[in-house]
């Protein structure tokens, strides 16, 4: 019979904690992805937005807020922090995907950016859905529980397994 966790619990560690880096730094980046569209608007997408330019200010917010509320919340393990803002994130990315698309077949460059920003969108909704695995409670029925257990659960860099 094989052992159901085969990764010895030093190295799972360190492989868990790695996750934890990388999570801050994809965080980061969406929050300086906001900075950008704040501050650094292409004029292709300006001109392209003509009449609309408020989804300017309503991308980079959403950004901004999702990139740093993910990251406190990261930081701090507090994971009921963390749901909101990869809505967010997924939400400012979404609007930059729409925006960017449109250039998507005028050269290689176009077609490559926007395809990350395609994987950028996938992996925020794959970190929403881990979040709704281990930050929620399927017998908590009420709201008033939910956000009891919210607010006194966090994480660690360390999972614990159940044999």
């Amino acid at each position: 019979m094989m052992d159901r966790h085969p990764v010895d619990t030093a190295r799972r560690r360190k492989f868990e904690a790695a996750i934890r880096a990388i999570d801050l730094v994809v965080y980061g980046a969406v929050f300086a992805g906001g900075i950008y569209a704040l501050i650094g608007t292409p004029a292709t997408v300006v001109d392209e937005l003509q009449g609309a330019e408020w989804l300017i200010w309503l991308w980079a917010l959403l950004l901004l807020g999702g990139g740093l509320a993910g990251f406190l919340g990261r930081l701090t393990r507090y994971w009921f922090v963390e749901v909101p803002a990869t809505v967010a994130a997924f939400f400012g990315i979404l609007i930059y995907f729409v925006v960017l698309g449109r250039f998507t077949f005028s050269s290689i460059t176009a077609a490559v950016a926007t395809t990350l920003v395609l994987v950028a969108m996938g992996m925020m909704a794959r970190r929403w859905a881990e979040l709704q695995i281990f930050a929620t409670d399927p017998d908590a029925n009420d709201f008033k529980t939910r956000l009891a257990d919210a607010l006194r659960r966090r994480t660690t860099n360390f999972v614990h397994r159940h044999r």
